[in-house]
C-alpha cells in the first residue's frame, strides 16, 4: 500500500509544479510563469566616466616617517576625474556580481592625488518585484585592493602613498536601449553616484563621484 501512495503523490507534485492555478478554474502555462531573467542576464560589461570631489592625506611609505607630524600632508578638497570598467555576470534580475577596476585623479593648487582600486563588484536591484517601473534603480558595493598617492606641487613638502584596502558604495539608475528586435542583448544607460575610499597605514583618500554609466547586457 505504501508504494502506490508514493507514486501517486509524486505524480500530483509534478503536475502542480508544471502549472499554477490562476484562481478562475484554469492553470497558468509554464511559459507564463515568472522567470529570473526578465530585464537583465548573461555577461555584463560596463564603463563609468565622471568626476567629483575628494581628498587625501598621510605620510611617506616609510616606517620611520609614519606618525611624525613633520612628514604629514593633507590635501584639503580637490576636484578631479573618475573612470571605471567592470565585467560581471547577471545571475538574476536582482543581482550581478564580478570584477572591476577604477581610477581617479584629483587636483588642487597645492596637490594632486592618484587612486586605483581593483577587486569585486556587487550590484543589486531591490525594486524589480515591488515596482517594475523602477527595475533599473540599483545599489552597488565594491571592495578589494587599493593604492594611491598624494604629491605636492610646491617643492620640498612631504608626500604620501600607500597600498592596502579599497571600498566603495553607491546608487545608480539605468534605462534600457534594445540592440535587437528580439530584446536579448541591450544597453543600460544612466547616472551613478558613489563614495569610494582607499585605506592603508600611511595613506588614505576619499571621494564622492558622479558618473555616466554605460553597460552592455548580452542577454535577458
Amino acid at each position: 500500500m505504501l508504494l502506490p501512495t508514493i507514486v501517486v503523490y509524486a505524480a500530483v507534485s509534478q503536475g502542480a509544479a508544471a502549472a499554477v492555478p490562476t484562481g478562475d478554474g484554469g492553470v497558468t502555462p509554464v511559459t507564463q510563469l515568472p522567470v529570473s531573467h526578465l530585464y537583465r542576464g548573461g555577461l555584463v560589461v560596463g564603463l563609468e566616466l565622471g568626476g567629483g570631489i575628494g581628498g587625501a592625506s598621510g605620510y611617506p611609505n616609510n616606517s620611520s616617517d609614519i606618525g611624525n607630524p613633520a612628514d604629514y600632508s593633507a590635501s584639503g578638497f580637490m576636484f578631479g576625474t573618475y573612470e571605471s570598467i567592470f565585467v560581471m555576470g547577471a545571475f538574476s534580475d536582482y543581482v550581478s556580481f564580478g570584477f572591476q577596476f577604477g581610477h581617479n585623479l584629483f587636483r588642487n593648487p597645492d596637490f594632486y592625488s592618484n587612486g586605483d582600486g581593483v577587486g569585486f563588484r556587487l550590484e543589486g536591484f531591490p525594486l524589480v518585484g515591488l515596482f517594475p517601473r523602477l527595475q533599473g534603480l540599483g545599489v552597488l558595493a565594491q571592495f578589494g585592493l587599493g593604492t594611491g598617492d598624494l604629491v605636492s606641487r610646491p617643492p620640498n613638502l612631504p608626500e604620501a602613498e600607500g597600498t592596502q584596502s579599497y571600498v566603495g558604495a553607491g546608487v545608480f539608475h539605468e534605462w534600457t536601449v534594445n540592440l535587437t528586435h528580439s530584446g536579448g542583448a541591450h544597453l543600460g544607460i544612466g547616472p551613478s553616484l558613489q563614495y569610494d575610499a582607499i585605506f592603508s597605514r600611511p595613506f588614505e583618500s576619499h571621494g564622492l563621484l558622479a558618473s555616466l554609466r554605460l553597460v552592455l547586457y548580452t542577454a535577458r
